[in-house]
């Protein structure tokens, strides 16, 4: 009868809701231990309550989470969790000190990898390989070049753009301008296991700064 009852859609909807609310307060936090390695060392870092279903987080200059360990704070004991981890690379042009980052052309995704768990709510995240840090697609010159433009056109400075060009080119500049690769985001999955199978809590997203 038309006013009364739940349609099966807005049932759908309500419970698909209820799951989300359900996910996102399987943890009333998260959080990453400062870590001092031979090679990589981070300051540490902590999530402002439950951690959202996604979650960019901005790293300081010299920060780097591989090796780091990350802990779970979960609402309820005895759940058991995983954490996956995934590095995903961008290219830069660098002439020196300055650096012009293309961070929304192309890209390489590694394969989600699995954190080791030291403790059941704590995950020593891995550290990239050389191969993981260097992958990129195979590109053409044509294709480097509009990328570039394309990019000056959205910061609304298309000279910028041609100033670079020229220099990579080696027209103006004796520094001269090179293209490299570096590791711009790495995702972190965080799971839970709800009826034999992985149900996604959160990921969150660790953007080192590129050229330093």
């Amino acid at each position: 009868m038309a006013g009364f009852g739940m349609s099966r859609v807005a049932a759908v909807a309500l419970a698909s809701c209820l799951g989300m609310v359900a996910q996102a307060a399987e943890l009333r936090g998260v959080q990453v231990l400062a870590h001092t390695g031979p090679e990589y060392s981070f300051s540490g870092w902590r999530s402002e309550g439950p951690p959202p279903r996604a979650l960019d987080v901005h790293l300081e200059l010299g920060d780097q989470i591989y090796g780091a360990t990350l802990q779970l704070e979960p609402e309820r004991p005895g759940g058991r969790y995983r954490v996956q981890v995934q590095y995903e690379t961008s290219m830069g042009l660098a002439a020196g000190g300055p650096h012009l980052d293309l961070l929304d052309w192309k890209h390489c995704n590694s394969a989600w990898m699995p954190a080791q768990s030291s403790e059941p709510l704590s995950f020593v995240l891995p550290t990239p390989t050389p191969e993981q840090q260097s992958c990129f697609p195979d590109y053409t010159r044509e294709e480097l070049e509009q990328a570039v433009r394309a990019l000056g056109l959205r910061m609304g400075n298309p000279a910028l753009a041609e100033a670079w060009l020229d220099d990579l080119h080696g027209v103006t500049s004796d520094i001269g301008v090179y293209p490299f690769v570096e590791i711009g985001r790495v995702r972190v999955k965080l799971e839970v296991e709800r009826g034999g199978d992985w149900d996604e809590i959160a990921v969150l997203t660790f953007l080192p700064p590129m050229g330093c």
